[in-house]
């Protein structure tokens, strides 16, 4: 049985400032939280995904977004399909991020979606890792499970998602 799981909500203005300032660079290593969550946000609903279920909780590999909203973040959620935008997949794979694949995803507008901006190209954000263990992986409830790593990959392109990332503490999970 898997120890207990402690997930707490932690203001980030001090992870943020850290991260933005090189000069302390050893100290976030050393001294910032290991992991942490994200809950990225959901601008439309899904209307069709091919899912692996050989995984548990079954991950997407490929799918159809209908947007209702603009897509602003680099990473986005819809009924358990992950997307990514261009510049997100680069830098995810810059890094050499573990726990991530990607795949197609086809992007259409809602009939009733006013805003004519152009919509981003997104790719499925296929989660192959396990919490804890890897880069990036699904953690409960539509999020994501970052390492230090990942956070600031994440971060450094697209800010907008600090807000939305909080301190994942695990306490006592098994080797």
């Amino acid at each position: 049985m898997a120890a207990p799981v402690d997930t707490t909500t932690v203001p980030l203005t001090e992870i943020a400032s850290v991260h933005a300032d090189p000069d302390v660079e050893s100290f976030v290593r050393i001294d910032s939280p290991v992991h942490y969550r994200l809950r990225p946000t959901t601008p439309g609903r899904l209307a069709s995904a091919t899912w692996d279920r050989s995984h548990n909780p079954p991950r997407a590999t490929s799918g159809h977004i209908v947007l209702d909203y603009p897509v602003t973040d680099g990473i986005v959620v819809v009924e358990g399909l992950y997307a990514v935008t261009d510049g997100m997949r680069s830098a995810i794979e810059a890094a050499g991020l573990t726990g991530v694949e990607f795949g197609p995803v086809a992007v259409t507008r809602a009939p009733h979606m006013v805003d004519m901006r152009e919509l981003p190209r997104l790719h499925t954000l296929v989660l192959t890792g396990r919490a804890c263990r890897d880069d990036v992986a699904p953690w409960r409830c539509e999020s994501l499970a970052l390492s230090l790593r990942a956070a600031r990959t994440v971060w450094g392109v697209d800010a907008a998602l600090l807000p939305r990332t909080t301190v994942l503490d695990v306490i006592g999970l098994p080797d």
